[in-house]
């Protein structure tokens, strides 16, 4: 718990910096790629001066990770301005390639995972996102994912590309709106092994650890369960006679 208080207040600390150096020098200023806690981080601790515009953009509209950028509030925020490049990256004819295949080879390469963005992969091919700064080193070094040679080619506007994540639909009727009561419907268990997960630092609602059974959730949000995914809780549609409720989650594949 305090190394997570730790980290709290470095990430504030440097979205912080971002504002200092915006003033400073008069101009726009960019962080690295931001997890989902550290966004959360972010919005939850650093507070925004007036005098700034703040824009958060992974290089698509659903991305997960994303630049923070920092705009003076006479400059007109454009998120094409963020220092993101995006590679196509083809290969895995012969065996399919997996996300953990690519970030595995690329943090291999000695990159940091602050410097990249979503890897959104596809059969035979994957987008990677990633810092301008380390765009070139990526290009010229990237050949070969396990023992899969591979292509790389840069997309010059990568705002046309349409990344279309992968969800499966699950419906399911609960007794509320709790947190117990999602995660069962989501994992498939009983109320009681809900609580004993959520009880065992296990599930996270919008990327943090909540340890409350009866914490509420609502559309939009975001849920992690160890040893089941990710889901989105995509929608409440109503009651049935007895006053459960329908829900529909999409769980990310």
């Amino acid at each position: 718990m305090e190394r997570s208080k730790d980290i709290d207040k470095l990430t504030a600390a440097r979205a912080n910096d971002l504002f200092s150096l915006c003033d400073k020098y008069g101009s726009a200023v960019f962080s690295d790629f931001l997890d989902g806690y550290e966004q959360t981080v972010v919005l939850d601790t650093a507070p925004y001066p007036i005098g700034y515009s703040v824009v958060f953009f992974g290089g698509y509209h659903d991305a997960e990770k994303k630049i923070m950028g920092v705009f003076p509030d006479w400059y007109e925020p454009d998120p094409s301005q963020m220092p993101i490049v995006c590679y196509k990256v083809e290969g895995g004819f012969t065996r399919q390639l997996t996300h953990r295949d690519y970030l595995g080879t690329l943090m291999s390469l000695g990159i940091s995972s602050s410097k990249l963005g979503d890897i959104v992969v596809y059969d035979g091919y994957a987008y990677v996102f990633a810092h301008s700064d380390i765009g070139s080193y990526i290009k010229d070094n990237l050949k070969k994912i396990g023992n899969q040679g591979v292509t790389v080619t840069e997309i010059s506007d990568f705002r046309d590309i349409t990344i279309e994540r992968k969800y499966k639909t699950i419906g399911a009727v609960c007794a509320s709106n709790r947190l117990d009561a999602a995660v069962g419907a989501a994992a498939g268990v009983s109320r009681s092994r809900s609580a004993s997960l959520i009880a065992g630092g296990k599930v996270k609602l919008n990327h943090r650890e909540i340890l409350k059974a009866s914490e509420p959730v609502k559309q939009g949000d975001l849920l992690s369960i160890r040893g089941s995914g990710r889901f989105l809780i995509h929608s409440f549609d109503g009651e049935t006679r007895k006053g459960r409720i329908h829900i529909t989650l999409k769980q990310y594949i």
